[in-house]
Parts: C-alpha cells; structure tokens; sequence
C-alpha cells in the first residue's frame, strides 16, 4: 500500500518466522490495519523513526530479546504500544519489560478477537478506526 496511512492504522511486526508474521498480518489486515514486517530489531527501531505505528508485535520466539532492547525500544518510540508475542507463556527473563514496559502479551497462535480488543483499546477517540470489524 502506498500513500499517507495515520499512525493509528499502522501496526508493525517483528518476527524472523514468515508463518508466524504473516498469521500476524492477516489478522491485522482483514481489520483494516496496515502491517508493516520486520525481521531485525534494528530494522525496527529505524522503522518506527520513520513510519510512526500504533502498536508493535514482538515476536520473542523468532527474535531474541531482552529487557534493555525493549527497554530502549520504548524510550525511542514512547507513542508505540509493544506487545509481546509468543507460544510460551512464561518468560522470566523479561519480568521488567512485562511489568513495566509493554502493553501487553499475546500467546501464539495469534487469536483475532484478543489482538482486535486490544488494538481498540489503544486506537484515539473519534479515529475513522472506530467501524473497524
């Protein structure tokens, strides 16, 4: 898609796996969301600089991360809402970004009515995204 797209539309991914991002995609895009897909972290962060997004997937099982890149993912893009994405449910490692940093977690596979729910919840009152499905 080309053209101007409002940040409230644009949903970025990040993921190294291309089932688990396109799953991701189709979900987002059948709602209307734009998608944008990265597969490195730094790839990302220069993205967000350039093409602001709602909210980012950061899918944990394809891409290692750890509380100081989330950390710094944020203080880079305050505006973003980070959710993790991932098939496990406990990530002990990341207990500062979970309780601190991102919005929230999402299991794998990704489950529409969840990602949408959310999406709304973070989308700006009055938005042209309020008919969404």
């Amino acid at each position: 898609m080309q053209g101007f797209f409002p940040y409230y539309e644009q949903i970025a991914v990040l993921s190294a796996d291309g089932s688990d991002a396109q799953a991701f995609c189709h979900t987002l895009e059948t709602a209307r969301y734009r998608t944008i897909v990265y597969s490195r972290v730094s790839d990302l962060d220069n993205g967000l600089g350039k093409n602001p997004c709602l909210a980012a997937i950061l899918d944990t099982d394809s891409i290692p991360l750890t509380n100081a890149v989330i950390r710094t993912l944020k203080e880079n893009h305050p505006q973003v809402h980070f959710l993790l994405a991932s098939r496990n449910p406990f990530h002990p490692e990341l207990q500062e970004a979970i309780s601190r940093i991102l919005f929230a977690c999402l299991k794998k596979p990704a489950d529409a009515d969840e990602i949408l729910y959310l999406l709304r919840s973070m989308t700006p009152a009055a938005s042209p995204c309020d008919d969404r499905p």
